[in-house]
């Protein structure tokens, strides 16, 4: 049996890592050009390194086309090269290809933008400031507060080899106001689209000034080009269900939410867990060819996804505005 993995996040890795101990093939694809293409969050970081290893990961792999043969199911991607396998798990995030395949629709269609603005900002610290720093979270910590009208979030994301500086990155979100151009959070007339990285950073000033010193602290430190331009627009999805065949989808990409107590990764685990159980099964009882078999575990698998991750997405989406409101 063969499975062909499509994204290198936490769920596909931890899939793959899985696959491996039972010594199932796998191939493994992932659009990024290589690990440090993007600026992971603090847990993501270190755990997508750990999941890496012994894993060989296919680099700067776009998904084109997934197409199913009578012996399987094939992928194309944008480099012309193709992957055939008996099974295809799309483990490739929110605006999942993978999925668009499965439902025949646009990802524009199935998300919902959370009216939540956020501002991103990364920030090098030492000595005594990278000290603070630690004193508030070893690792990270939030700023959550209803009267503050915004939830903040300060990670850690790599100490450097001295062990007395780090980089440092932090999110300021906040609720729609009656004062925004433009209701769609994603739409080019929102402020955070509009506003110069300037506007942003004196924007996250002026909300965080009654916050105490220490806190806010890591806001006064970061530069203006610290600042990111483009705002962070959260999206959020859930579906009714998931027809069952050879192309299986994973985390994100079968339940996108809101970041709130990593309950996303969590859910990424827990199918990559549960795939991996249902994939064993079917190499053991040699029914990798058998369409009828390989659709009936999947309709099991696929049938508490739905569920389960509109219950977070719509419990996550409720927490972040009390915390806010």
């Amino acid at each position: 049996m063969h499975i062909l993995i499509v994204g290198a996040g936490l769920g596909g890795l931890t899939l793959a890592q899985a696959l491996r101990k039972r010594g199932i093939s796998f191939e493994i694809f992932e659009r990024d050009v290589d690990e440090t293409a993007r600026f992971q969050g603090w847990a993501i970081a270190i755990h997508t390194k750990w999941l890496l290893t012994n894993i060989p990961v296919q680099w700067g792999k776009h998904v084109v086309r997934v197409k199913h043969r009578e012996t399987g199911v094939s992928v194309t991607f944008k480099d012309g090269s193709t992957a055939r396998g008996d099974m295809v798990v799309g483990a490739d995030g929110v605006h999942s290809p993978v999925r668009e395949h499965i439902l025949q629709r646009p990802s524009s269609d199935l998300l919902r933008v959370v009216p939540l603005t956020a501002i991103v900002g990364e920030v090098s610290l030492s000595g005594e400031a990278f000290r603070r720093q630690l004193e508030l979270g070893h690792s990270a910590y939030n700023l959550i507060n209803p009267e503050l009208g915004f939830i903040g979030f300060v990670g850690l994301h790599h100490a450097f080899p001295d062990g007395n500086s780090g980089r440092f990155y932090w999110m300021f979100m906040q609720p729609r106001s009656d004062d925004d151009d433009d209701d769609d959070v994603s739409g080019a007339l929102h402020w955070a689209h509009t506003s110069t990285q300037q506007e942003k950073r004196d924007h996250v000033l002026k909300a965080t000034e009654g916050l105490a010193p220490r806190l806010r602290e890591i806001f006064e430190l970061t530069p203006v080009e610290g600042i990111k331009d483009e705002p962070h627009v959260w999206r959020d999805m859930e579906l009714d269900h998931l027809p069952a065949g050879r192309v299986v989808l994973l985390g994100d990409a079968a339940h996108a939410m809101t970041p709130s107590r990593g309950e996303g990764a969590f859910h990424a685990f827990l199918d990559a867990i549960k795939l991996s159980a249902i994939v064993t099964r079917l190499r053991d009882e040699s029914e990798a060819g058998d369409d009828d078999a390989v659709e009936a575990a999947v309709a099991a698998y696929n049938a508490e996804i739905p569920c389960r991750g509109s219950r977070r997405s719509r419990f996550e989406g409720a927490e972040l505005e009390v915390k806010i409101l």
